[in-house]
């Protein structure tokens, strides 16, 4: 019997651990765990200023919309463009009645020391000119520590490769109500345009 207790007993333990390292088996990645672990929505979206690609500072809560925000980095090798090309085809398959007056896209780089506002401008116009409505933009007057702090409470996760540059990161949009509360967060890499979309328009008629 007890060649089988201690076998057993380290088990339990290993499965206890796990259990709480991905918060009951639901995330084994770091970037479902930083999410996780930045609590339930609705929750504070947190206040930090943002400076746009015509050198505007402005935050999200004195916008007083629903927003649709993302993090990316310009030097970005594949992922960040290809969830900016998804939120292009989302903004152009959204009501124009709902896009800007109630709804506004907000894009923020986190690469503070590379990315600055003129390239976000030229990036930005890779878009087309008929986007009102989304801004590009940088944190202003943030250093890259608080920044880094800023996105884990956020749910982002974001890590710089010390030999490469290249920065590992989440690419979760979030929605955030007029009242500054992230209410949705959505995985662009697993979600549809149509899913996310509807479930933007759900929260809109339910204001």
């Amino acid at each position: 019997m007890k060649k089988f207790l201690i076998p057993i007993l380290s088990l339990i333990i290993c499965t206890t651990v796990i259990w709480k390292w991905t918060f009951g088996f639901n995330d084994f990645t770091i970037f479902s765990y930083t999410l996780t672990k930045a609590g339930k929505i609705p929750r504070e979206f947190p206040k930090i200023n943002l400076v746009d690609q015509n050198g505007k500072v402005f935050n999200i809560e004195n916008k007083q919309k629903y927003i649709l925000i993302n993090f990316v980095y310009l030097n970005c090798p594949n992922v960040c463009h290809k969830v900016n090309n998804k939120l292009e085809e989302i903004y152009h398959l959204i009501d124009t009645n709902i896009v800007p007056s109630q709804l506004e896209f907000v894009t923020v780089s986190f690469d503070v020391k590379n990315d600055n506002i003129e390239r976000i401008e030229k990036y930005r116009s890779y878009f087309g000119n008929n986007i009102d409505g989304w801004t590009f933009a940088l944190p202003y007057q943030v250093n890259e520590k608080d920044f880094q702090q800023f996105l884990k409470s956020i749910g982002i996760w974001a890590y710089k490769m010390p030999e490469s540059n290249v920065i590992n990161h989440s690419i979760y949009l979030f929605l955030i109500s007029p009242e500054n509360k992230i209410i949705k967060t959505f995985d662009p890499a697993r979600e549809t345009n149509a899913f996310i979309i509807e479930q933007i328009e759900q929260c809109l008629k339910e204001k």
